[in-house]
Order: structure tokens, then C-alpha cells, then sequence
């Protein structure tokens, strides 16, 4: 009676959820946009590479109609004026050999003197206010003892620009490149301000960094904010990072984070900035010089992205990017083979994308579920976990069941910690309740059955942890499920372990033969090797990648090889053996839980499309169920004509 109290609860918070998991399916169906995304430090390259040939103008407008929808620009240094020859450093002494007059009248403070190549360009005002407005904050915040200030100095035909105590060229940014805004603008592409983690003393709400990204905003329509390097601004430094963050959403701009770069800070840049639902996730693919021939991989690689991990933004680098900038092409005929490259790979992703919709890259829509509704959920996460412990012991259950009362009180709390321990406990019960369901066997339909019941109790845990870890931020990989690999080992040691008391207590009684030990390690090293491999940087096997290509591409979402190709099809020849009441049933049903492991581990990447995961598991049970008969089938041919071959030598 208590155990069908229980799964009532669990059925009554399954039922409550089903809106929940239709809306975040209808928000994921909802935001199909996509936008394809060039740097201009790239793009530069080839209208200088290809003087003549044609314009930046052109390429541009050849680019848009390839599926190019913005530009990335990073904000310039005094230096980059430098190399553009547009100002040029000079000493003191140099300045006072030219023109004599000088001497005795230019500052004796230490700095750095620019001489102006080009007297009317817009950059001179540029710098001014910049560094005036550095030099301002720099006496406010007491780091200074009084206000200095940009100097002119004008000798003949000479003018030269002073810049007290700056020894940093190279590393403050002053702005953006005027005459790269305007062509972007002209062309009609989004402009993609990159900040860099350079600027000081942010906290301060007069910084002219605000008014930098205030013009883009509303002079350029920028709407969307990523940043270079490892850190985001104000990395580290909490007030700069907390007004920064307030500011750039008072601007309207979404962040970009970047997949497989966790750059240092954004989890804090977006919660005291109240824009963790104001997130576009990026990735990047690179062409790189020489290897032209391989971008169908690099676009294969987006698409899964798009499909597989909510991701809206495409970066293409059409070269590498190295720390000290982007490779350089030799010669026009090498530019323009890059050129034509990117231009096809452009059009291959827009393609297989989809060219409808590609528009601009937009946030999930914000989404939440009931209270009444979240306090169902945890309740049947918490009967789930009372259940899965009965299986072992009544006292286990009751203290199972405490237990998940006690993560529900701290979750209801904002314990941040609590909901994670939760969905951690709820995915890994779900595995371990589908091995321990598994009871007499006196048939095949009884077989089939006890599969079926075994899937069912998984993707109960699954739908538990889905509906528990519930939000846009989920969906953006701001909020994530945390133990994957936790929840691919412990399954199978707790199933085994259970499974296997009786034979671990005559084991311990016995003496410990040589094969035992090889059995054992060989089982140990299985297990290591497979929860090593979870997750995204795991080894893969030879014609691995191949062979998950070639899925993909007949089946859409491709199902997961631990799933359908191991787990599943070990423990349908496990439910056999255990039909046929063979000694080695515990073995292939232990084995079989890296199957359940897996599927729920599938659920719990929130960030992939809710209805990408069910098609693949779908996939996943079918094959399973179809393999692991062949399985079968296999054995039955090795025990009626192989094994009696092989007992007959080896008793000789």
C-alpha cells in the first residue's frame, strides 16, 4: 500500500509537468533563427590582399548574398593608429632635434609623445577624449594625486600629441574603427562589438567604454555582445563586473557565450546583470589556410550544433586566429582561394540550415512552470528516490525518502545546491530502479515486458530531472546538470554490487584464482574507459567519428552508441539468461546499465533540443531491442554448436 502512495505521487508530478515540457518544447520549436557571423580583422585581409580586384564594398555584398549576416569588430589602441600609419610614436629627444624651439617647453612628466601623420582625421578627437576620460577616473578613484590631460604640441608642421604615465599602447582600447562601422552599416550587416579585458577602472559610470557601446546600440542597431580572450570584462573585479553588467543591459545587448570556451567570469557577469535570459550561444568554425577542402566538415560540425546544443550563432574564421593575430595569406592567389572557400562554406551551412531562417540570432523566450507545479515535481522526485531504496531495504527506502523531503526544504530555500543533488539523485535511481526491477523471467513475452518496464522506469527519472532542472537558462548552458560522470558509473557499481552480494560473499571465503583478477580488471578498465569517454572531450575509437557521421546523416539525430550498440543489447541477453536461469543473467543485466545510465545522461544535457533527445532515445530503444535479439540469437548458435566444441578440448 505505502509503495502505490508512493507512485501515485510520482504519476500525480508526471501528469502536473506535461504543460511544462510542451512549453519548453513549443519555446525550442519557436526559435529556429540562426545568423552567420564573419570578424572584420579577417575580412580585412582580403580587400588588401586583393587591391584591384575588387572592393570591400563588394565583397561584402557578395558575402550577404552567400548567408553573411554580421560582423564582429574589436575596438583599436593607439598602436593599431600606429601600424595604420595614421600617428607614430617619437621621444623627446627626437622631437627636440627636429625642431630646437621645443626644448625646455614639452612636459618633463613621463609619457608617451605621438606625432600626428594625419591632421584631420577623426582618431585625433577620438584619443583625446578616451584618454582625458582614463585621466578624469583615474583622479577620482585617488589613483592619481590631480587631473591630467592630452596635450597638444605644434612645431612648424608638426603636431604631436602627449599622453601622460601611458606605457600601455598596446592594450587600452580607445574605440571602434569608424570607417569599418560605416561599411558594415552600409551593407546592411548587424554589427558584433568583441570586447577585450582591458579596460580599468569600469566601476566607474562615466567610463567612456559606455559611451563606446551606447553609439553602437543605438547609432548601429548592436544588439549583441560577445568578448575575446579567456575573460570577460571586469573578470575578477567584482564592482567593475557588477556595473559593467548593469549597463550593458540597461543598453538592451544580449552576451554571447562562446561553446567549449568557458571564459572566466560569465556566470557572474550574467546573474548580478539579471541577464542570464539574455544569452545566444556561439560556435566556432575555422577554414584555415591550407585545408580549404575540409570546411563540409567544419559546416557538418555547425549543423550539429544548431540541431544538438540550442546553438544560434555560426562564427566563421575564414583563417586560424592565433593570440598574436590571424593568419596572414601570401599572395592575392591564395587570398582569393580563401575568399572563394569561405563563400562556399557560408552557403553549404545556410543551406543545410535552412536560408529562411537566416535572419539574426535572438534569446530563448523567457518560460517558467507553476509553483504548485515545481512543488509536485520535487515531491515525486522524493518518492522516486523512497521507491528506488525499497528495492534494496524498507529502511533504505525511509531514509531515501527523508533524505529527498530534506534537498526539497533547501531547494524551496534557493539552495542552488539542493536542486542539483536532487536531479543527480532522481537520474541516477532511475538507472539503478530499471536493473533492480528485473525479476523472474518465464518467457519471451515476459521478457519483452520487463524491457519495456525497465525503459519506462529511466525515462520516469528522466522526465523527473527535466521538469526539476526547468528554465530558458537550461536551455543556454547558463544552468547545467552537474555529475554526468557520476551518473554513468554509479548505476553500474550499485547494480552490480547488488546483483553480485551472494557470489562477493563466497568470493571473499575462497581463494582468488589468476583469471579472477584478469576478469576483474579487464571489468574495471571497461568501466574506467567508458565513464572517461563521457562527455564532449572523450577519446574516440578508430571509425568512430565515421560511423556517427553516417548515422546522422540517415537518421537526423543520431541515437548513442553506449545505448543502442552495448547497454541495451547486454541487457536483453541478461533478461534471456535469466529466462533460461543461466548463472551469468548478473553479469549482462550489471552490463546493461551503462544503457540505462545513458539514456537518462541524455536527458540531462539540457541544452540540447528536448525533441532531438526523445528521437534519439527512441532510436536508441528500437535498435537496442532489435540488436540485443540478435545478440541473442548469437549466443544461442555459440551454446548449441561452439561452446560444447570448446568444453569437449578443454577437458581433454
Amino acid at each position: 500500500m505505502f509503495k502505490k502512495g508512493l507512485w501515485a505521487v510520482v504519476i500525480i508530478a508526471l501528469l502536473a509537468s506535461i504543460p511544462s515540457l510542451i512549453e519548453r518544447v513549443q519555446v525550442e520549436q519557436e526559435n529556429p533563427s540562426y545568423e552567420v557571423v564573419l570578424p572584420y580583422e579577417q575580412f580585412v585581409q582580403w580587400p588588401e590582399m586583393l587591391n584591384g580586384s575588387f572592393t570591400a564594398e563588394h565583397a561584402l555584398e557578395e558575402l550577404k548574398e552567400h548567408g553573411l549576416t554580421s560582423i564582429s569588430i574589436v575596438p583599436i589602441t593607439v598602436s593599431d593608429l600606429v601600424t595604420d600609419g595614421i600617428f607614430d610614436r617619437i621621444k623627446k629627444n627626437e622631437i627636440e632635434h627636429e625642431h630646437p624651439e621645443a626644448e625646455g617647453e614639452l612636459p618633463e612628466i613621463n609619457g608617451q609623445f605621438i606625432k600626428i601623420l594625419e591632421p584631420g582625421s577623426e582618431y585625433i578627437t577620438t584619443v583625446e577624449e578616451a584618454y582625458n576620460n582614463h585621466y578624469m577616473i583615474m583622479e577620482e578613484e585617488e589613483i592619481l594625486p590631480k587631473r591630467l590631460k592630452v596635450s597638444f604640441h605644434a612645431y612648424g608642421d608638426d603636431t604631436y600629441l602627449f599622453l601622460p604615465y601611458e606605457v600601455n599602447l598596446n592594450t587600452m582600447p580607445i574605440g571602434f574603427d569608424h570607417d569599418a562601422l560605416q561599411l558594415i552599416r552600409d551593407a546592411d550587416l548587424n554589427v558584433i562589438p568583441r570586447l577585450p579585458n582591458r579596460f580599468s577602472n569600469i566601476q566607474n559610470e562615466d567610463h567612456y567604454v559606455y559611451d563606446m557601446l551606447d553609439v553602437l546600440a543605438h547609432d548601429f542597431d548592436a544588439h549583441t555582445l560577445s568578448f575575446t580572450g579567456t575573460d570577460v570584462i571586469g573578470a575578477g573585479e567584482p564592482e567593475q563586473l557588477k556595473t559593467f553588467a548593469q549597463k550593458i543591459n540597461e543598453l538592451g545587448f544580449s552576451v554571447v557565450s562562446i561553446d567549449f570556451n568557458d571564459q572566466r567570469g560569465m556566470n557572474s557577469l550574467l546573474r548580478v546583470g539579471d541577464l542570464e535570459e539574455d544569452v545566444i550561444r556561439l560556435f566556432s568554425m575555422t577554414l584555415g589556410k591550407g585545408n580549404e577542402k575540409e570546411y563540409e566538415a567544419e559546416v557538418e560540425k555547425g549543423l550539429r550544433g544548431y540541431k544538438e546544443r540550442n546553438i544560434r550563432m555560426m562564427y566563421v574564421n575564414p583563417v586560424v586566429n592565433h593570440p598574436s593575430g590571424p593568419q596572414a595569406y601570401h599572395h592575392p592567389g591564395e587570398a582569393l582561394q580563401g575568399y572563394q572557400y569561405t563563400l562556399n562554406m557560408i552557403d553549404s551551412l545556410t543551406t543545410k540550415l535552412g536560408k529562411e531562417y537566416n535572419t539574426q540570432a535572438e534569446p530563448f523566450r523567457s518560460f517558467s512552470q507553476p509553483f504548485i507545479v515545481t512543488i509536485l515535481v520535487l515531491l515525486g522526485a522524493t518518492a522516486f528516490l523512497s521507491l528506488t531504496g525499497l528495492k534494496l531495504h524498507r529502511y533504505i527506502g525511509v531514509i531515501a525518502g527523508l533524505g529527498g523531503l530534506g534537498l526539497v526544504a533547501l531547494a524551496l530555500m534557493n539552495v542552488s545546491l539542493a536542486w542539483s543533488g536532487l536531479a543527480l539523485l532522481t537520474a541516477i535511481s532511475g538507472a539503478v530502479y530499471a536493473g533492480l526491477s528485473v525479476g523472474e523471467i518465464k518467457g519471451w513475452k515476459q521478457l519483452i515486458l520487463q524491457y519495456l518496464i525497465s525503459i519506462a522506469i529511466g525515462l520516469i527519472a528522466a522526465w523527473l530531472v527535466i521538469a526539476i532542472m526547468y528554465g530558458p537558462t537550461f536551455l543556454v548552458k547558463v544552468d547545467q546538470f552537474r555529475g554526468v560522470k557520476i551518473l554513468a558509473a554509479l548505476p553500474v557499481l550499485i547494480v552490480g554490487f547488488i546483483l553480485f552480494a551472494s557470489f562477493l560473499k563466497k568470493l571473499m571465503v575462497e581463494p582468488v584464482r589468476y583469471w579472477h583478477l584478469a576478469i576483474m580488471v579487464l571489468l574495471a578498465g571497461v568501466l574506467a574507459f567508458y565513464v572517461w569517454r563521457s562527455g564532449n572531450a572523450g577519446l574516440a575509437l578508430p571509425y568512430e567519428l565515421e560511423f556517427r557521421a553516417w548515422l546522422e546523416s540517415i537518421l537526423y539525430a543520431r541515437p548513442r552508441t553506449s545505448e543502442f550498440l552495448i547497454g541495451f543489447p547486454l541487457f536483453m541477453l541478461g533478461l534471456y539468461l535469466r529466462m533460461v536461469k543461466h548463472k551469468a543473467a548478473p553479469i549482462f543485466i550489471t552490463l546493461g546499465m551503462l544503457g540505462f545510465a545513458s539514456m537518462v545522461g541524455t536527458f540531462t544535457h539540457l541544452h540540447t533540443a528536448l525533441l532531438i533527445s526523445i528521437l534519439r532515445t527512441v532510436y536508441a530503444i528500437i535498435l537496442g531491442f532489435i540488436i540485443g535479439l540478435m545478440v541473442i540469437g548469437v549466443y544461442r548458435l555459440l551454446e548449441r554448436y561452439i561452446f560444447p566444441e570448446v568444453r569437449k578440448r578443454w577437458m581433454q
